[in-house]
């Protein structure tokens, strides 16, 4: 069994590994949904007539502005749809292929097994076809046909990027997902061992494990020696004992929003939001999860968020700074600051249960000395008046909804005391909106859990410059941007 990845360097081969781990599925979302909304049947011809703006597309397929604009996106950043600033949007002659009744069939086909594909670990452990809705549905002959059978050829190149892109890359994620579940990652950590062998440490029956395994070999991760399977030599140094712990704590993330995604076209048609992050106790469950996933990455991001604090004392000084941590998560942004001067003074604002995990990690860094714990809502405190010189929003934004933003980033200024920064890390996207995709896949996740947005420069601006924030500028960072924005009283640091 040979790799059949091209050759790749460790680097792209990490990124690709965590694409296929967190975004590939985002992305499947989008190319199937787009199909299940009727959304090329309403594009027009790239120049042959006038292009149709987001409004009317929405207005077309019965949907929303915004959940329209989640799907189509990401489209346009893969060049499927073209987007002609000011005009709207149309399809190219490259994407004629969208149009063709056998390739829709094609993606619905797929779209119908995207449930049923999260059963993979119970093919597996069986070796028989998965009890489907009143049927069976043989999974593994599904993996077969896909992976390790000859493909018929595609329409077009463009046409055979979009169907492994919308049929292929979620059955990769859940390739991955389900062997982090069944331990097959952890049992190859030491090194190659036969299939029987592999099998019996799985739980799983060795011919079914054999197509998961060509599976994971025709994504480079896997190579066969004689009689025994193990991690290609770009995996072994990419997921060894200690890096495969980290890598697989994003896999339950993914799984969170499996349902969601499977119904994007509730979400924008209907707002029927299966994963719905407005609800009160859906809410604590995930960001309960997420601020534990994050606290066992917390030394990463901590690199990250005292690059952070560097970029801010290159503006203006911290010496006994007061600093504000909206929504913390799990402390690592305040934590940086705080470590940047020892005369700072972090505030951490989470819910109560999310507090409770943050101070562990600020004591174990001996700063809850210079630490108070806010428990509340960032949405419904009183944040005061002059009251803070740095206020951070770590991943903040897209959590929050759209329309409560004005309010907030007003509540914000108003707390600022004079040369005080507002820092916003996360995502941001360019000022089409069409990049990156790993931003655009991000936002559509936000929209299908029926939460915030993610932002470029512009729509930042149209925020920040009515309350008196008019200077404002982003940043590139290791792994995120971050928006710094002042009243204009701060100098930018030299380039």
């Amino acid at each position: 069994m040979a790799e059949s990845t091209p050759a790749l360097s460790q680097t792209a081969f990490v990124q690709q590994l965590n694409f296929w781990a967190r975004d590939a599925s985002n992305e499947s979302a989008a190319l199937l949904g787009a199909f299940a909304l009727g959304m090329f049947a309403h594009l027009p011809d790239e120049g042959s007539s006038t292009p149709v703006s987001l409004e009317e597309l929405a207005q077309r397929i019965g949907g929303t502005v915004r959940g329209t604009r989640s799907v189509i996106e990401p489209l346009v950043g893969l060049g499927f749809v073209r987007l002609e600033e000011g005009r709207g949007y149309s399809l190219p002659a490259s994407s004629d292929f969208l149009r063709q009744e056998g390739f829709a069939a094609r993606m619905r086909e797929a779209l119908e097994g995207w449930l049923v594909s999260a059963k993979l670990p119970e093919a597996l452990r069986t070796g028989a076809p998965v009890e489907w809705r009143g049927g069976s549905r043989d999974l593994l002959g599904w993996y077969r046909q896909e992976f390790l059978a000859p493909r018929a050829p595609a329409p077009s190149p463009t046409a055979a990027d979009y169907e492994d892109r919308a049929v292929r890359n979620f059955l990769r994620t859940q390739a991955l997902v389900t062997s982090g579940t069944v331990g097959l990652l952890e049992a190859m950590v030491s090194g190659p061992r036969p299939l029987s062998e592999l099998a019996k440490a799985t739980g799983t029956q060795p011919e079914a494990l054999r197509v998961l395994l060509g599976v994971l070999a025709s994504m480079g991760l896997v190579r066969q020696e004689g009689d025994a399977f193990g991690f290609s030599e770009l995996a072994g140094r990419s997921l060894d004992a200690t890096s495969l712990p980290y890598f697989q704590r994003a896999l339950p993330a993914t799984m969170d929003y499996w349902e969601a995604f499977a119904h994007l076209d509730e979400a924008v048609t209907q707002r029927g939001f299966r994963l719905d992050l407005r609800d009160p106790e859906t809410a604590k469950r995930i960001y309960q999860q997420n601020a534990s996933r994050i606290t066992g990455i917390f030394v990463s991001h901590l690199k990250l968020g005292r690059k952070a604090a560097e970029l801010v004392a290159s503006m203006r000084p911290l010496k006994d700074a007061r600093v504000l941590d909206v929504g913390t998560g799990s402390g690592v942004w305040g934590a940086a600051f705080g470590l940047a001067d020892p005369s700072v003074h972090v505030t951490y604002l989470d819910s109560e249960h999310v507090l409770e995990q943050v101070k562990p990690n600020i004591a174990k860094l001996k700063l809850d000395g210079r630490a108070r714990y806010w428990a509340g809502d960032c949405l419904s405190v009183d944040y005061g008046e002059s009251q803070y010189d740095v206020i951070l929003l770590p991943q903040v934004i897209p959590a929050l909804p759209p329309e409560e933003l004005p309010r907030l980033f007003g509540q914000l200024a108003r707390a600022l005391r004079p040369q005080g920064l507002l820092l916003v890390s996360g995502y941001l996207l360019t000022d089409r909106r069409d990049g990156p995709l790993d931003a655009l896949y991000f936002a559509l996740r936000r929209y299908v859990s029926n939460e915030g947005d993610v932002l470029s420069m512009p729509d930042f601006r149209r925020l920040l410059e009515p309350v008196g924030l008019t200077s404002s500028r982003g940043f590139e960072m290791p792994i995120q941007q971050v928006v710094v924005a002042s009243r204009g009283d701060v100098p930018w640091p030299a380039p």
